[in-house]
């Protein structure tokens, strides 16, 4: 494992490690050291304010249980030391990932997120089992998720009979989908408290510090397909490739030409060029930077004829707000020679009526589409308010290869 490679999946393990230290100087010690420069008179009107306090340092330690398991489990299946003290030192953007993390574990593994996975997950998956109504057929049909966070619309593809392959860059997500999908024994295993961070917005004192479960459901349930599909090994229908969207499944022109690329990854962009009967973009299409290699990349890898891409989400660009310039080694024209260029992650953020002309152009056809639809995204379904999104859904299918 490369060192760099190592500090960052070390960084992440030492981020869900020490959990509970962050937590504690984010929630605990901001209130205790209010609490000490409180005048007599007004402990006294907010004389509950203490025990909260504490109450929220119980459940800081409470999440640290489940976050320090998930480290440990982690630690030695991916091939790190089990010691953390030789762990690389997480950034303050590491642990509030890991408060993300909790969070999307609720979206994706608990019921308090069934209402947002019905809006979007639902509906994608609706659309692939009406196209292929009959389960035995469905083993046969290949589906990409990337950017597929904890896995749960990966799970859902596979519990429904499909062979699916989900995709995903973050270590954050990437160990703690793995933890999930491969370390739970049973529905409702673990208890987490991931609405403790955020104070706004909350109705009583006893929703914040409320339980979630996860998973609400166990992903061994994914054998009971076996009944139905008795000649088929349930075991292969789901698979997951850890890397870049675009550089593993992308088309050799859009590459770094300033890195190394191994055997190994030009073999796995061959092997799947084409190969997708399904490609499905789940609040994903805005982490582009460059949307142009992110269509090139599903158009590269879909079936030629009959492969279709399904997505779902808003347009709150990623990197819109990233102005760093950085210098790659980039072919500006056909046939000339790489020569370092200034460019930035921001400033191709394109509006909706610009990227679906963008996508004519490229050679895609909608079937379906609908704008407008409502949905939150990691949201606490009992909070008194939060941000709602207004996502895109379309069905598309690449007409002709163009340029």
């Amino acid at each position: 494992m490369a060192d760099e490679e190592w500090n960052a999946l070390s960084g992440t393990l030492a981020a869900f490690h020490n959990f509970h230290r962050w937590s504690y100087e984010e929630v605990v010690k901001p209130r205790r050291i209010r609490e000490a420069s409180m005048k007599e008179s007004e402990k006294n009107l907010l004389s509950w304010y203490s025990k909260h306090t504490s109450d929220l340092a119980e459940a800081v330690q409470l999440n640290s249980h489940f976050c320090s398991g998930l480290a440990g489990v982690a630690a030695s299946q991916w091939g790190v030391g089990a010691d953390p003290t030789v762990w690389a030192e997480p950034s303050g953007s590491d642990f509030d990932k890991v408060r993300s993390t909790l969070l999307q574990l609720c979206r994706e593994w608990s019921s308090d997120g069934v209402k947002e996975r019905e809006v979007s997950f639902g509906r994608i998956l609706n659309e692939a089992l009406e196209r292929y109504p009959e389960v035995t057929h469905r083993p046969e049909v290949n589906v990409l998720v990337p950017g597929c966070g904890l896995g749960r619309l990966v799970y859902e593809f596979v519990h429904h009979g499909f062979k699916c392959q989900g995709n995903e860059f973050s270590y954050h997500m990437l160990l703690t989908s793995n933890y999930i999908l491969n370390n739970c024994q049973f529905a409702n295993e673990h208890s987490i408290l991931p609405y403790i961070y955020k104070a706004s917005h909350v109705q009583k004192r006893s929703l914040q510090l409320r339980p979630v479960t996860v998973p609400d459901v166990s992903a061994r349930d994914i054998h009971d397909l076996q009944a139905h599909l008795p000649n088929v090994d349930i075991s292969e229908l789901m698979s997951m490739a850890a890397g870049s969207f675009t550089e593993l499944y992308g088309p050799e022109e859009i590459q770094p030409v300033e890195e190394v690329q191994s055997d190994d990854a030009i073999q796995f962009r061959q092997s799947v060029q084409g190969t997708f009967d399904i490609l499905c973009t789940c609040f994903f299409l805005d982490t582009a930077s460059n949307i142009v290699d992110y269509l090139k990349t599903i158009r590269h890898c879909l079936k030629k004829t009959s492969g279709i891409w399904i997505n779902f989400g808003p347009l709150l660009w990623h990197f819109e707000d990233d102005a760093n310039v950085e210098y790659k080694s980039l072919v500006l024209k056909e046939g000339d020679e790489p020569r370092k260029v200034a460019t930035t992650r921001k400033g191709m953020e394109l509006s909706l009526e610009d990227l679906l002309q963008l996508m004519k152009n490229m050679g895609f056809t909608l079937d379906k589409h609908e704008s407008g639809i409502k949905t939150t995204y990691s949201g606490d379904p009992r909070a008194m308010g939060g941000y709602v999104y207004e996502c895109e859904y379309w069905v598309a299918r690449v007409e002709e290869k163009t340029e």
